[in-house]
């Protein structure tokens, strides 16, 4: 490996979690515990482990009431001060040693804005980058990344293929050989019959799907910037990635530990749904 940390990450934060459930427009999806824990302060954990020194979280403008007390939770010396009024133990808290700055998205609804945004608040036009809603219990995606990935290559964290996961997934096509690829195109969120096509034509040990994180190096976030003041709809991010990967290296790093999802439909709501649905069906 080639143990290069990273110095600055950017969170994208900037969804309104229209896909989760109906509680969305009183929580950030950011917000849903995983572990007994909100999944943002997963994310933070894993950008402290890569060594880095600085995050910015881009979260939409709508939830900016919240950010005073997220901004207090997580500022140094916040555990140490709950746990003496909670009269607990005193520990120490992973992200001790990682300013985190806060800033609510502006320009577009969209993942390229976030990632700009974030690059510019940080003033550096290297960054890591991690979707706040593609949670890493073991707090180590982002390391690996920085870790794997040649230095000064833009590169994607991606996991092995399944043909049931790719509706939810870019896929990434693959040349290479060995845990870092090459991408060489990427088809986002196929069907199932179009992902089994994907599966015969190119072998699933050459396809891999996103996992939401990225290393964004100059020339990239300046692709990223021409991309984004094209007329019309944003396009992704990861489109955007592919697209600059027609005729630049972008690296794409295997990672077998798999990601939690906190933008997936809430189970127990969608089971609501399907009741009163057929209820209704059985009225009507």
């Amino acid at each position: 490996m080639n143990a290069q940390p990273a110095t600055a990450v950017v969170i994208a934060a900037g969804g309104l979690g229209t896909r989760v459930a109906g509680w969305s427009p009183f929580l950030p999806k950011e917000f849903r515990p995983v572990e007994g824990r909100p999944g943002l302060l997963h994310v933070l954990e894993e950008s402290a482990a890569t060594g880095a020194v600085r995050a910015v979280v881009v979260h939409h403008p709508y939830y900016a009431p919240l950010i005073n007390w997220t901004s207090q939770v997580v500022a140094p010396g916040a555990l140490a001060r709950y746990q003496e009024l909670a009269q607990q133990p005193i520990g120490h808290s992973p992200t001790e040693g990682l300013q985190v700055d806060f800033v609510s998205q502006h320009g577009r609804y969209a993942d390229i804005t976030s990632a700009l945004n974030g690059a510019d608040h940080l003033g550096t036009e290297s960054v890591c980058l991690a979707f706040a809603d593609n949670i890493d219990p073991s707090h180590t995606a982002l390391s690996r990344l920085a870790s794997t990935a040649s230095p000064d290559t833009p590169a994607v964290l991606a996991g092995p293929f399944s043909i049931e996961a790719a509706a939810s997934h870019g896929v990434i096509i693959c040349t290479g050989t060995g845990p870092i690829r090459t991408m060489a195109a990427l088809v986002e969120k196929p069907d199932p019959l179009h992902a089994a096509q994907l599966a015969a034509d190119h072998g699933t040990d050459n396809l891999r799907l996103l996992q939401g994180r990225a290393r964004l190096t100059p020339r990239l976030l300046q692709h990223l910037h021409k991309a984004a003041r094209i007329t019309g709809a944003e396009p992704k991010l990861s489109l955007a990635v592919a697209e600059y990967a027609r005729h630049h290296r972008v690296e794409v790093v295997t990672n077998d530990i798999p990601m939690i999802d906190l933008g997936a439909p809430d189970p127990a709501e969608a089971r609501t749904a399907e009741f009163a649905t057929a209820a209704d069906g059985g009225v009507g």
